[in-house]
Order: C-alpha cells, then sequence, then structure tokens
C-alpha cells in the first residue's frame, strides 16, 4: 500500500473537477448544489433539462481471473457527516441521472443511471461499459500518491479506493471558500472521432427495440433534441442498422 498525499475528499474533489470540464465541453451549464446533496454532486443543464450527476472516482484495480486488470469504483455512500452511524446509502437510480467516474489513469465514463446493474460497486476497464466511456484526462495517480513508480502496485482496502460524496468522516459538498474558486481557460477543440487520438462520441445511453417494434429515447439525447412529451416523429431508414427521427412540425393555427 502506497502512502496518500491527499485525503479521498480531495481526490473526490478531482472527480467532481473532471466532471465539470468534460460536461462543460459538451456546452452544459454546471451547478453545484448547496449543502448536503446525499444523492448528486452535479447538476448540469445540457439540452434544456437538467441532470443530477452523482461523481465517483477510484485508484483501485484488481486482476481478473485471466489476469486482466480492472478499476474497481465503490459507488455505496458510508455516513455523510462527523456524525456517521454505521448506515450505508446503496446507489438508487431513481436520485440521479448520470454516474461519472474518473479512474487513476484518467479514463472516465458518464454512465446513465438507468445502465448502472449494481448498487454497491462497478468494476470497470472490461467490455461492461465500455459503450459510455469518454475521452481520457491526465492521470491523477501523481497527485494522489506522489511518484507513480510501479502504480500497477498500488492497493487499497476494500472500498478504499473510491471517493465521492458522503466519505464517513468527512462533509459532503462543502462550501466553496474564495481561494477555491479559479476561471479555467477557454477549452481547446476536442478531437473529431476520426481524427488522431479522437474517439467514437460518447454514448449517454442505450435502448432496446421492444416486441412490439418500440424504442424509448434516452434521456440525454431526449433533451439535446429538443423533444417534448407528446411530439410526433417521423423514421427514416438511412441505411443498416440506422434510422433518422425528426419531429414533424404542427401545422400553422
Amino acid at each position: 500500500m502506497r502512502e496518500r498525499l491527499i485525503n479521498r475528499r480531495q481526490q473526490g474533489d478531482l472527480g467532481e473537477a473532471s466532471a465539470i470540464e468534460w460536461l462543460a465541453r459538451l456546452g452544459a451549464t454546471v451547478s453545484l448544489p448547496v449543502g448536503h446533496s446525499p444523492d448528486y454532486d452535479l447538476i448540469a443543464e445540457l439540452g434544456g433539462r437538467l441532470l443530477r450527476v452523482q461523481v465517483k472516482t477510484s485508484t483501485r484495480r484488481e486482476p481478473t481471473l485471466g489476469g486482466d486488470q480492472r478499476w474497481s469504483v465503490a459507488i455505496r455512500t458510508n455516513g455523510g457527516n462527523q456524525s456517521w452511524t454505521g448506515t450505508t446509502k446503496w446507489f438508487d437510480a431513481d436520485k440521479v441521472d448520470a454516474l461519472f467516474i474518473l479512474v487513476g489513469d484518467g479514463r472516465r465514463w458518464c454512465i446513465p443511471a438507468a445502465a448502472v446493474e449494481a448498487t454497491h460497486g462497478l468494476r470497470l476497464g472490461g467490455p461492461k461499459y465500455n459503450g459510455y466511456e469518454v475521452e481520457p484526462a491526465s492521470t491523477i495517480l501523481p497527485l494522489v500518491y506522489g511518484d507513480p513508480g510501479d502504480d500497477s502496485r498500488i492497493i487499497e482496502p476494500d472500498g478504499g479506493g473510491s471517493a465521492g460524496a458522503g466519505e464517513p468522516g468527512q462533509a459532503v459538498n462543502l462550501v466553496a471558500m474564495p481561494e477555491w474558486v479559479r476561471i479555467p481557460p477557454p477549452p481547446s477543440p476536442a478531437p473529431g472521432p476520426c481524427e488522431p487520438g479522437g474517439r467514437r462520441p460518447p454514448k449517454f445511453s442505450r435502448t432496446r427495440i421492444s416486441s412490439g417494434h418500440q424504442i424509448t429515447i434516452p434521456t440525454v439525447p431526449f433533451g439535446a433534441a429538443g423533444f417534448a412529451v407528446g411530439d410526433r416523429l417521423e423514421l427514416t431508414a438511412d441505411g443498416p442498422g440506422r434510422v433518422i427521427l425528426e419531429r414533424i412540425e404542427a401545422p400553422p393555427g
């Protein structure tokens, strides 16, 4: 186990800063809740909709049976203040819209809450949830542990690698002090999906065609397209495996 340079609350702050940077690049307006917020850490206005975002970070890696490495991310919350009674709060997809995760090597995921198939922890880095991985950031291991050296040997007690709102013995959503606030420079243009260093556009959610040929449009693309409940849509086939949805404008008057 390597000695930490920062505590887990500060590690969680790195995750929130990374989430804010990524959401801002999408054109979102990001706000921080004032006071105690047990379920989400950020509020993002994107496409005319408000999204509650829970942020988690992890520096814990575990091997699979095949010898591959996976990042172990605790999404449960233990406590939330100095008077923690030992109660564990499990992840609840009904109280948050998206789960943003930053891990030690800078890889990031933005997973719709409805797609999270766990209540206490995830293992990331394999094929599961890979459709929700977004552009990576810089590694946070040197900030957490100093000189990384052989960072593959970093091992922490179970659940100790994840940080976020509600860490036991630490305040949740600390009120920002003036000296913490800075105005970041305008973001540089991100590479396109076909340019060197680019990735495919992030998938905020997935849907499935039912037996009755029905689909549900996920929250983020629904809002980004400006759709509203009751809109009439026209579907046009655009080649194998692709359709285009367009709103049918109401007639004048």
